[in-house]
């Protein structure tokens, strides 16, 4: 009887250790699955967009608002998601919610110029966003002008004394006429203070699509920017582009709204042409 027990007791011990060793290299291949199909998984290059300082609700991004950290990270990280690469540049995206220094900006945090969240958040009751093409010689303004400034606009005219009817009645007369005598340029400004919200610079694929045929360099368009304006100045606008030469330039703190004309500005100028009469 004890032998009998001895040996179902080996048998069983035998057996026991069997399944063990089994069980023990399926969880081990398992393991060893899964490390390779996690060693195996795709990097990715990414940029993040971290605030360089505490960002209110609101606030319309500029370029000093946050920097760019371009990482590589694996592609099923959290911080994949938030990856900007893809996207134009944030600048000028308004912040929907309040933002501490050193946060990353994810995209549900932005809304971006061309959404109609932007205008909700932006624009008050009666303004637009309006668009000014800028060409070659204004090309300086998509450099220097940054989100938040702004601008003035403003018409310059060629006017005539006309003295043959109304005494000192002043019209305004077309750049191309031959006789200049009695004639003077003037600026007058218009609209003044006018936000920037959008600043766009066209790069060299862009300005062949958006100029086309048009080989004229003084003529090419280089880029844009959107401003805010009153829907009142719509009308200022469309009459000042017909009545003249238009011109945008960076607002001046405190600036005068008083027009200047070219014989008031260079007096001297008058005289030498009075001379030469």
């Amino acid at each position: 009887m004890n032998r009998k027990f001895i040996l179902f007791l080996s048998i069983l011990i035998i057996a026991t250790g069997i399944t063990g060793i089994l069980v023990n290299n399926d969880s081990h291949e398992t393991t060893s699955n899964e490390l390779l199909e996690l060693n195996s998984e795709k990097y990715v290059n990414i940029a993040l967009a971290q605030s360089t300082r505490d960002l209110s609700s609101g606030k319309t991004l500029s370029k000093n608002d946050y920097a760019i950290k371009k990482l590589l990270v694996k592609e099923s990280s959290e911080l994949a998601k938030n990856n900007i690469s893809s996207s134009a540049e944030i600048n000028s995206h308004i912040l929907k919610e309040n933002v501490l220094a050193n946060s990353y900006l994810t995209k549900d945090m932005l809304a971006s110029p061309d959404s109609d969240e932007f205008n909700r958040l932006t624009l008050k009751k009666g303004e637009i966003i309006y668009k000014f093409n800028l060409k070659k010689q204004d090309e300086y303004l998509l450099n220097s002008l940054d989100i938040g400034d702004k601008v003035s606009f403003q018409l310059v005219t060629l006017e005539t004394d006309n003295r043959k009817g109304m005494e000192n009645d002043i019209t305004i007369n077309k750049k191309g006429m031959s006789n200049r005598q009695g004639q003077s340029y003037s600026l007058y400004k218009i609209i003044q203070n006018m936000q920037v919200v959008r600043i766009k610079k066209y790069s060299e694929s862009e300005l062949s699509e958006v100029n086309g045929k048009n080989k004229k360099t003084e003529e090419t368009i280089t880029g844009y920017i959107d401003v805010i304006i009153n829907m009142r100045d719509l009308d200022l606008i469309y009459l000042a582009e017909v009545s003249g030469e238009i011109i945008l330039t960076p607002a001046i703190a405190d600036e005068d709204n008083k027009s200047k004309r070219l014989h008031d500005t260079l007096p001297e100028l008058r005289k030498i042409r009075e001379l030469r009469g």
